[in-house]
């Protein structure tokens, strides 16, 4: 049980630092919405499912994006810390990293997709 706590505090930290560190970097994109200058997951999610960014809120799917984005980093975090062998755990993280982006971006897109209709 004890474990568990430890574990569920370091994905909490984790995941606080990078929203942290997120959310700073990327206050230079936050004035206003440009299609050649934005952040490559908005493009990503504009092209692939066709999102209207300015009807949703371009602040709005930033923030969102930066909080999914933290979390997707904690938890790769936390799933491959029982790996000791750092190459190791750097292939696993590498071959999560695309299965993650994908399903939970896709997930972000249908729900914006619902809601702006």
């Amino acid at each position: 049980m004890v474990e568990i706590a430890k574990i569920a505090v370091e994905f909490i930290v984790v995941f606080i630092i990078v929203y942290i560190l997120f959310f700073i970097f990327s206050l230079k994109a936050r004035k206003k919405y440009d299609r050649k200058n934005a952040p490559v997951n908005i493009k990503y999610l504009v092209i692939k499912y066709n999102l209207d960014v300015v009807r949703i809120g371009y602040k709005k799917l930033l923030n969102t994006l930066n909080f999914i984005d933290s979390i997707i980093v904690a938890t790769l975090f936390t799933v491959t810390r029982f790996i000791d062998n750092t190459i190791i755990r750097l292939v696993v993280a590498f071959i999560l990293v695309f299965p993650l982006f994908a399903g939970i971006y896709h997930l972000v897109a249908t729900h914006y997709k619902k809601e702006s209709e």
